[in-house]
């Protein structure tokens, strides 16, 4: 039963305070004026005058842009060829140093250096082949002379032959 009367007490409050904010509301209504006790004055017409001279000043546009199109589609095009080289170019400025300084020039570099390195080893060998002919052709000239200072006569006539034999005439 305590609680029931509990209860009972606390719905009267609350009913209390609902009167009572329900009263204040009524009292805030009354003090802001109503939307409808104010007057807005009717623009419709002028708004509608309006839009029709902008609807005109539109379609005007739209001709002049056509006029103005048409005219640029009868001038003569002028073309211009270019010849351009960029050393450095105007966009990704980052990608393009990144390729160049990170891959190019290395790449490059290395194969200039095996580039000469590979002639230089080539010129190295044809030197070898052209010594190694030179010595020869001493060692030649040094067995025939040999041969001519201490052969007999009828050595140094067959000499003789086979040298005018494989002469080049």
């Amino acid at each position: 039963m305590k609680d029931i009367n509990e209860l009972n007490e606390r719905i009267n409050s609350t009913e209390e305070i609902i009167e009572n904010l329900v009263k204040k509301t009524d009292e805030i209504e009354k003090q802001i004026p109503k939307i409808t006790d104010l007057h807005i004055p009717d623009y419709s017409s002028s708004l509608d005058t309006i839009i029709k001279a902008l609807n005109e000043i539109q379609a005007l546009a739209t001709k002049d842009q056509d006029t103005i199109k048409s005219k640029l589609d009868e001038l003569p095009k002028i073309s211009q060829r270019q010849i351009r080289i960029l050393l450095f170019p105007e966009t990704n400025q980052g990608q393009y140093y990144q390729i160049v300084f990170g891959r190019l020039i290395p790449w490059g570099l290395a194969f200039m250096v095996a580039t000469y390195i590979f002639i230089t080893g080539y010129r190295a060998i044809e030197v070898s082949r052209y010594n190694g002919a030179i010595d020869q052709s001493k060692h030649y000239q040094r067995a025939w002379l040999y041969l001519e200072h201490h052969a007999k006569k009828k050595m140094l006539s067959a000499m003789g032959e086979a040298y005018d034999k494989t002469a080049d005439k």
